[in-house]
């Protein structure tokens, strides 16, 4: 007989590709698409730069179509239980939904609307002709998930746990080990990226920003990761899952290195910053080189295949040759972030720019960290705090844009572990100002995208619900929250 704490693990088991850093994930999603139309990764101008095969974008999109259906089953699985039994397992079901929200979020970060509320009944059903689910619009799934997320944080704050239960719990749960103050804070920390993230622009607005607004204003109640212990992460080989992780050696370094070289975007903003030493591998000149798109295609040609020691690549100790890097759902940095946006809005009350202090200290000590779990060289020695707070204090009094500080901070610390964020929040903010030369030559996309279009199979299996939303299924359209 299946059980919840079981299920619940293949529900993060099925979501591993895309939390972890795996070999397809990056090779695929991140490398061919969003770390590039983030400009994290430095790429050369050749034909069909922007254009990302279909096999890559969809197996995205299946990934969480094969999660959502194991979320199903963990839902009928718990209602079947008598209900003298169901607190014990409440838990299960409270956590698989934040992890499956957080994916819920990123699809629809991606594509808009999508199918959801009818979607993944199939293998609980067996009903074929009802397996062909409607779209739901981006907006309600948005306001679903800070609703759904309050009303588990609520449930979380009172919860307790049979001793049973916890066993359970802590071998079942690779990402916290039970706890259940971490996990409540990634559920809070959630719904506080979704809430900012639809809040500036579109029809949440009102909404996002009295959430906001309720987040801040009571902390106790709404607790948030605040620092670096807090982060919820999995590190593959620390807790055996190294199979569904695969191998960042493979996935950063293949084909001789294409997919690990630096933009010149994120050099030059990272000129001065102490962590410029632990995210780039000098250049052979003993220089931080990254790739800069306004290079004509055959000098960049040369410098990138000819002089292979020219561009700097991702630091190999942190980054790819780091078997304990681990996959980030949320940082005590993007959270401290976040809160400074808020507070230079005037969404609440507080410091703006402790908070955007805060947040570049909390980076630094993250990012010197990860250095530090690598077995390939010595770890770099961590900066003084003290010159940390200095720089991050330099930077915010000479913005003349303070909310373009604060974008470009966020975009340098998700980076090339979550550039699929970083990659949202420019489209959200307009931050930072990147340029990307138009690809005359491309056959399909000639500049970055908005969002991506419908895998094939939804047209084909899908159609009726399909033509809900064909109009709208290209690379240009915006998202509601876009700006």
């Amino acid at each position: 007989m299946v059980s919840c704490e079981k299920i619940m693990t293949g529900v993060f088991i099925r979501g591993c590709g895309y939390t972890f850093k795996g070999y397809y994930g990056v090779f695929g999603w991140e490398s061919y698409a969003v770390s590039r139309y983030a400009q994290i990764l430095g790429f050369i101008n050749s034909n069909g730069r922007y254009e990302i095969g279909e096999t890559y974008y969809a197996d995205r999109w299946n990934n969480f179509y094969n999660l959502l259906p194991q979320y199903r089953l963990l839902e009928k699985t718990y209602d079947e239980l008598p209900n003298e039994t169901k607190s014990d397992y409440r838990i299960f079901m409270l956590l698989a939904k934040i992890y499956m929200l957080d994916h819920l979020s990123q699809i629809s970060d991606a594509w808009g609307d999508i199918p959801y509320t009818q979607a993944g009944y199939l293998p609980v059903t067996g009903n074929v002709v009802e397996a062909r689910p409607a779209y739901d619009k981006a907006e309600s799934i948005y306001e679903n998930i800070m609703d759904d997320l309050k009303a588990i944080n609520d449930e979380l704050s009172g919860i307790s746990l049979s001793s049973l239960t916890s066993a359970y719990l802590s071998t079942n749960d690779f990402f916290n080990k039970g706890d259940l103050t971490k996990w409540r804070k990634y559920c809070n920390s959630l719904r506080f990226r979704i809430a900012m993230r639809v809040s500036s622009n579109g029809g949440l607005t009102t909404k996002a920003q009295q959430v906001v607004s309720e987040m801040l204003s009571n902390a106790s109640q709404y607790p948030m990761v605040d620092n670096n212990d807090e982060i919820t992460k999995g590190t593959p080989d620390e807790d055996g899952f190294s199979g569904w992780a695969g191998d960042p050696q493979g996935a950063y370094e293949t084909w001789a290195g294409e997919f690990n070289r630096a933009s010149d975007a994120m050099v030059q903003a990272m000129t001065g910053d102490p962590r410029i030493d632990v995210f780039f591998d000098a250049n052979g000149e003993g220089n931080y080189q990254g790739v800069d798109l306004s290079t004509p295609y055959a000098d960049q040609y040369a410098l990138f295949y000819e002089n292979r020691s020219y561009y700097s690549a991702y630091d190999s100790a942190t980054f790819s040759r780091n078997r304990l890097v681990p996959g980030v759902t949320v940082s005590a940095a993007e959270v401290s972030l976040a809160k400074a946006e808020a507070y230079q809005r005037g969404l609440a009350s507080g410091d703006a720019k402790a908070a955007f202090v805060t947040a570049i200290r909390q980076s630094v000590d993250f990012y010197f960290w990860l250095n530090a779990q690598s077995a390939y060289r010595t770890p770099l020695e961590k900066p003084d705090d003290n010159a940390v707070i200095a720089f991050a204090e330099s930077k915010w009094d000479a913005a003349t844009d303070k909310l373009e500080a604060i974008g470009v901070q966020k975009w340098i610390n998700y980076g090339i572990l979550q550039p699929a964020h970083a990659w949202a929040e420019i489209r959200r903010t307009g931050f930072p100002t990147l340029t990307f030369p138009t690809d005359n030559a491309a056959q399909t996309i000639q500049n970055v995208p908005n969002r991506f279009r419908y895998p094939k199979s939804e047209v084909d299996l899908n159609t009726d619900n399909y033509d809900a939303v064909r109009a709208q299924d290209n690379w240009t359209g915006k998202l509601f929250w876009a700006k």
